[in-house]
């Protein structure tokens, strides 16, 4: 019950904040709506305010405050104590407590930096140069920010497990809904509800645990969620809106630099043409130009980790090319991991000779390349089934004729994500980085295969008992989690984040000193969330740390 209570007290606060900027109808999408915003806004607002001071339980606490007071301010009682309201917040916290509860299993990732960083937010204010101590600091993701900023006196440290948790099940349930409203209203938008019916699937039968999304699977639903928006409101869909979307998701990884040319496909697709050079523009590219000023910040470069964006002039940057932390090496490492170099039966190369021509496909193909075509396989045969079936229901009926702009917004979308892919493919190619490039090619290879299907009565039920059987298949595996899990660790029943053994301790930490002051913690193992700023890794011997302004900074 305490994660229950504790996930309805953050779900309500995320939808405060995002219903004090945007007015939307109260009903059922729209509350998801409200609560991505927030959620977004939460996290930018977490990266302005750590510039100047640290992300403390404290200064959470006065943050939410102050947020809560603003909203009773411009708020009725009546609003805030809708039922539908209430009705909406506690579905989603209830998905959002069976995805976590007992989900203590964790990718390593979140070990190496993940906890590490938010930790990092929580005990200090931005650091110059810290990736000097941990290189991995570099490719932190917004969502670390949210994760900070959401510890607070009413949900203690547990608040950083809660975004994700939440943001993942709020596109879930957002998804689920629209399912229901279109076929409510007659069966309008028939691609709308073909995408929304294809991501459903495949989120309820892969994408369904806590332990997978991580870094890497939330952009990815961010994804979904907003090419969904194109289907919905076709051409109605403003320009800042998929910039706002856009940008959140560029701020996880840089390989999802090219959705921000999202923005752009309405003057593609509708040539409808909008002012650009708006305030509401400005302002959301002054966040991207904040986020590139942290990075610059945090390591020297425009761009972690590629070394043509570093400016080299600059005391942290580090220019000890033989440490673990220079960019150059860490930037062959992360491409020859991504691109199965482990895996190889005899090693001839070196990581620079494995990844410098395409000698590494054979590798990759046997590797990650098999474990994609598995997954792609299973869910293709169950989506051509089920448009078979639908094919099958509806031959008695005249077939649909598919719109003119709906063929052209389907044609751009796929060869927008055919040349993600292909990106995607030179540079990182590991299924969860790619994940929503590749579904949605197959997703939009599905809607044209289906587009002449007329929907009747028959077909609409077999759409609403297979989305029945995603529900059950989602909460079925997680119960399933639940029933068999039988120890009891520290922090039980929350997820772990102090350590990955039995008993969910850290692992032996030790302080380092540099120049008779301590610098920084070296773990053996994981440094999960303990002292900070912690690294498991070996660090320049030229390193060296000063304060300045009562700024921490690791230069050279």
């Amino acid at each position: 019950m305490e994660i229950f209570y504790n996930t309805v007290f953050v779900c309500f606060f995320y939808f405060i904040l995002g219903k004090s900027f945007i007015s939307l109808k109260n009903n059922f999408s729209n509350t998801c709506l409200v609560i991505l915003v927030g959620a977004i806004l939460l996290s930018v607002f977490a990266l302005c305010f750590h510039f100047i001071a640290k992300l403390s339980i404290f200064n959470n606490s006065l943050i939410f405050l102050i947020i809560l007071v603003f909203y009773l301010y411009k708020n009725t009682l009546s609003s805030i104590f809708d039922k539908q309201l209430f009705l909406n917040l506690l579905i989603i916290s209830l998905l959002s407590t069976i995805l976590i509860y007992l989900a203590d299993s964790n990718r390593p990732d979140a070990g190496l930096y993940h906890y590490p960083f938010v930790k990092l937010l929580n005990d200090d204010k931005i650091i110059f140069g810290i990736t000097n101590i941990n290189s991995r600091f570099g490719t932190i993701s917004i969502i670390q920010y949210l994760q900070a900023i959401t510890n607070n006196y009413v949900v203690d440290t547990n608040g950083m497990l809660l975004p994700l948790s939440i943001l993942p099940m709020t596109i879930y349930l957002y998804f689920l809904n629209e399912i229901r409203l279109i076929i409510k209203n007659s069966y309008k938008n028939k691609f709308y509800l073909f995408y929304n019916f294809f991501c459903l699937i495949f989120i309820s039968f892969k994408m369904n645990r806590y332990g997978e999304y991580g870094n890497d699977y939330i952009p990815h639903f961010f994804l979904f969620f907003l090419v969904s928006l194109f289907f919905k409101f076709r051409n109605k869909l403003k320009f800042s809106n998929i910039y706002f979307f856009s940008f959140f998701i560029f701020l996880n990884k840089i390989i999802f630099l090219p959705v921000l040319l999202l923005p752009f496909f309405n003057f593609i697709i509708y040539k409808k043409f909008e002012k650009i050079f708006t305030p509401k523009n400005f302002l959301i590219s002054s966040f991207i130009l904040i986020w590139i000023l942290k990075n610059v910040i945090n390591s020297g470069c425009l761009f972690w980790p590629i070394e043509q964006t570093c400016i080299k002039n600059l005391s942290w940057y580090n220019n000890d090319k033989t440490s673990v932390q220079h960019v150059s090496v860490l930037s062959k490492v992360n491409q020859a991991w991504a691109k199965a170099w482990p895996d190889q039966k005899i090693k001839k190369n070196t990581m620079v000779e494995y990844i410098s021509g395409y000698d590494w496909v054979s590798t990759w193909k046997s590797k990650h390349g098999k474990k994609i075509l598995n997954i792609i396989s299973i869910y293709s045969i169950f989506i051509l089934l089920i448009i078979l079936v639908l094919k099958y229901s509806s031959k008695k009926f005249p077939k649909d004729k598919i719109r003119q702009k709906d063929k052209m917004k389907i044609y751009v979308f796929l060869l927008f994500f055919i040349l993600c892919v292909a990106l995607w493919f030179i540079k990182f190619p590991v299924f969860r980085f790619g994940v929503s490039y590749l579904l949605n090619i197959l997703i939009f290879l599905c809607i044209l295969f289906s587009s002449n299907i007329k929907l009747n009565d028959d077909n609409i039920k077999i759409i609403k008992y297979v989305t029945i059987v995603c529900l059950i298949v989602f909460t079925g595996k997680n119960l399933i989690k639940i029933k068999n899990h039988q120890i009891k660790y520290v922090n039980y029943p929350w997820p772990r984040y102090y350590g990955f053994n039995e008993e969910n301790k850290t692992n032996t930490i030790t302080s380092v000193k540099i120049e008779n002051q301590t610098s920084h913690y070296k773990a053996e193992g994981l440094c999960m969330y303990s002292k900070s700023p912690c690294t498991n890794e070996n660090i320049s011997k030229h390193l060296l740390m000063k304060k300045k302004f009562n700024y921490k900074i690791y230069h050279f």
